[in-house]
């Protein structure tokens, strides 16, 4: 992959952030504007966006996860959260949910994230990793609520390659997932995760964009699936399937019986968040939340 040195210029737009559901916010009694907002953080002289859903339920008297999700290349927040939408299990579950918004490469119009160390594997010198990091500093202040041990991350293509990236150079997140992406050869090779995280990933074996088999650029998915098994030390296998053969689970775990790993390979699936996708009577933002909730910065919740 080519080095490109940009000097990125963000600019966006009322109409890039434009969605119906930034109206639909009500002021709890502690004075916290719950629904969806968009909002700014401003990092290195950037404005950064980013929509935050709080839920209408807010209770401040009771502890909140935080969920991050990260739309793919050239992906817009209030697009992907109509994709990704996990307003609903905010509200039953009780955790808060923010969309950040990545940068405009100059020239391509693409927004992007850099998911590696300074290296060819990025697209720009934008520093994506403090953003999130000085973001989720911010939010612990606004939002005294959130349990800082139950951070989570998940994203789709370019976004799942930064919740690998984040998993392996944030010491913020307790688990990750991960939708037709991957791990840049920077993060596979040179991982540099310091406490067990767990991990989903969820990708199909005909997405043309991230090969399921691998490439000259990316590892193969089982490859990935792999190094955080063995990483987790979750190394033993359970294989379901759903009644169609349509889609595989592999569950991975260690000797004390702890999930830490898991696989959804969908037979035949795309480039794509899909969450139309039903097994066992979940979506995709549904698989994913139910895994990734079940651990804290720790470990495994018991």
């Amino acid at each position: 992959m080519k080095n490109i040195n940009f000097i990125v210029l963000f600019v966006t737009t009322a109409l890039l952030f434009s969605c119906s559901g930034d109206n639909e916010v009500s002021v709890d009694e502690d004075g916290i504007i719950t629904g969806l907002q968009t909002k700014t953080f401003s990092h290195d002289n950037i404005n950064r966006n980013y929509l935050i859903y709080i839920p209408d339920s807010y209770d401040s008297e009771i502890d909140y996860p935080l969920m991050f999700l990260f739309h793919g290349f050239g992906g817009i927040a209030s697009q992907f959260i109509n994709t990704a939408d996990m307003r609903d299990l905010a509200e039953s579950k009780n955790f808060i949910v923010v969309y950040p918004q990545g940068l405009d490469l100059p020239g391509s119009g693409g927004s992007h994230w850099n998911c590696s160390n300074p290296s060819a594997d990025n697209k720009s010198d934008v520093d994506d990793i403090g953003f999130i990091e000085n973001l989720i500093d911010q939010l612990l202040i606004d939002y005294p609520v959130i349990d800082n041990k139950r951070i989570y991350a998940a994203g789709y293509s370019n976004g799942g390659f930064m919740s690998y990236y984040l998993a392996c150079n944030s010491k913020k997140f307790a688990a990750i997932g991960s939708v037709a992406g991957t791990m840049l050869d920077d993060s596979y090779q040179s991982c540099n995760a310091q406490f067990p995280t767990a991990m989903i990933n969820i990708h199909g074996t005909d997405d043309f964009d991230v090969p399921y088999v691998g490439n000259s650029y990316y590892p193969s998915i089982p490859d990935v699936v792999d190094w955080w098994k063995n990483f987790n030390n979750a190394t033993n296998e359970d294989l379901l399937t759903n009644q169609d053969g349509t889609i595989e689970q592999y569950i991975y775990y260690d000797d004390a019986g702890d999930r830490f790993v898991e696989h959804i390979k969908v037979i035949g699936g795309g480039h794509y968040w899909d969450d139309k996708l039903n097994y066992e009577a979940k979506n995709t933002s549904a698989l994913i939340w139910d895994f990734v909730s079940n651990f804290d910065i720790d470990g495994v919740i018991n």
